[in-house]
């Protein structure tokens, strides 16, 4: 079974959603997409990621506070992440 590795993609935008979808749109991945820090720390409970680009400001959790509490957690501890940001 070859399974395509998963990428988790956070950011409370849609549009800024819609730009990382075009952009990895011709690797052989799966990207699994949350709107929010919450929503992504439920999706590492039913995935497991190779990768996950975390928006650094939205509202609530930003993306430093996710980075933080994924380190905290035995499943997550070792996921790299790479924050990315709309502002110039």
């Amino acid at each position: 079974m070859n399974r395509k590795p998963k990428i988790l993609i956070v950011d409370d935008k849609p549009e800024n959603l819609f730009a990382l979808r075009k952009v990895l749109k011709d690797l052989d991945i799966e990207l699994i997409e949350a709107t929010s820090g919450n929503d992504a720390l439920k999706a590492t409970l039913v995935h497991d990621f190779a990768l996950a680009l975390l928006d650094i400001q939205m509202p609530e959790m930003d993306g430093y506070e996710l980075a933080g509490i994924l380190r905290e957690e035995e499943k997550t501890a070792h996921l790299p992440f790479i924050f990315i940001s709309a502002v110039y």
